[in-house]
């Protein structure tokens, strides 16, 4: 006979119960951020820049734009999710034959949201939804190439 708790119920169906409530709830969490497909239609991009991340001697990773110009530098201590971010891109950069030095892509949506997305692949994250730290960590680089742009606008 099997284990049962108290109430009368088997110890293992009560137990499958609960990792399917566990397994939903973590699904809905993670899938809002962890999509396939680019922004619709009904939320615009305020603009986007293609970035590299290369990694340091120290640790640290150097973040430029697709043409070289200096964005910033991540230190070790804070290039953590960033890092997790690109190895997740770089894995499904290596199934389909994409270069792995290929730019990402760093979006600001017009509601304020960060995307990071392959341009390779139709891969993309929505930084949001891993707090608000982690996303300000990446947006500062998509600020940067907004203020290199202005810059170079004003001439």
């Amino acid at each position: 006979m099997s284990a049962a708790t108290s109430s009368g119920m088997p110890r293992h169906a009560l137990v499958g119960a609960l990792m399917l409530v566990v397994g939903s709830i973590l699904l809905a969490a993670f899938g809002r951020g962890l999509g396939d497909t680019p922004p619709g239609p009904e939320v615009a991009a305020v603009a986007s820049y293609d970035v590299r991340f290369v990694d340091q001697a120290d640790g640290s990773l150097r973040v430029t734009l697709a043409d070289g110009r200096p964005l910033g530098t991540l230190s070790a201590a804070e290039s953590g999710f960033a890092r997790g971010l690109v190895r997740g891109f770089a894995r499904g950069r290596r199934q389909a034959g994409i270069a792995a030095d290929a730019p990402f892509r760093l979006t600001r949506l017009v509601d304020g949201r960060f995307l990071m997305q392959d341009p390779g692949q139709t891969m993309q994250v929505e930084l949001d939804v891993f707090g608000s730290d982690n996303a300000a960590v990446l947006a500062r680089f998509w600020r940067a190439g907004h203020d290199l742009d202005k810059k170079r606008a004003a001439g």
